[in-house]
């Protein structure tokens, strides 16, 4: 694998069905270099919370201006080619997460993945912890801003390549690209019950839907019920 993609994104929670994406970072390598940058921050259809800024250091304030995932997405997998994505924990999230956003706006998104998380726990198993931040520790990795996609995206970088020079020899599948096969799941429509209570609310408080109620799932819509009680009940 000489040339690869390697990502991280940042985002205000860990539901890929339900959760907003605020950051992207990438670095493109070629021949085992970094040759290109990709780092935007994303505008996300709700809140940040004070937890994740808490994190990420990612205000509210920051993303305002930002673009939203409908022109972010179509640039990132531009990006992307059709290369393999490697990242740490890429697998089970950041993958998922992209590949919702990339449905629904109708863009496809499938591709070979190779995950430091799943390489780590194989050939470095008597680590207490194998975390982005331990490992870089581990290697004496600089992981600068951490939890800021594009600097973890460096840092996984720089924890793959150490990880080929300690272990590709011994463990030459744990790097060969896997066809990452995960589906995403069909929206469950909304509710007859959720649809009355919501409008009900909507009514009461003289809120306006930003589309059609019927086109809510049963997730989007118990995710605006709880945002419409935890703002009117204060």
């Amino acid at each position: 694998m000489k040339n690869y993609i390697v990502l991280d994104i940042e985002t205000t929670g860990t539901k890929p069905l339900e959760s907003d994406i605020i950051e992207i970072g990438a670095v493109y390598v070629e021949n085992g270099q970094p040759k290109e940058k990709f780092s935007t921050l994303v505008k996300p259809n709700e809140t940040i919370s004070e937890y994740i800024t808490s994190i990420t250091g990612i205000t509210n304030e920051m993303v305002e201006d930002a673009r939203t995932i409908e022109e972010v997405m179509p640039e990132f997998i531009n990006f992307c080619r059709d290369l393999p994505l490697v990242g740490h924990n890429i697998d089970l999230f950041d993958y998922r997460m992209l590949k919702v956003k990339a449905e629904r706006l109708g863009l496809k998104f499938n591709y070979h993945t190779v995950d430091t998380l799943i390489i780590s726990r194989q050939v470095l198993a008597d680590l207490p912890s194998r975390k982005l931040g331990d490992l870089c520790n581990h290697y004496s990795i600089d992981l600068v801003n951490a939890h800021r996609a594009y600097d973890d995206a460096y840092a996984t970088y720089e924890l793959l390549r150490n990880l080929q020079e300690g272990f590709i020899d011994q463990a030459p599948h744990l790097f060969i690209p896997k066809v990452n096969d995960w589906k995403v799941p069909k929206h469950s429509p909304i509710t007859a019950k959720q649809k009355n209570y919501l409008l009900n609310l909507c009514k009461t408080h003289k809120i306006a839907l930003e589309k059609d109620i019927e086109a809510f799932s049963k997730s989007e819509a118990s995710k605006m019920i709880d945002c419409i009680l935890r703002e009117y009940s204060k």
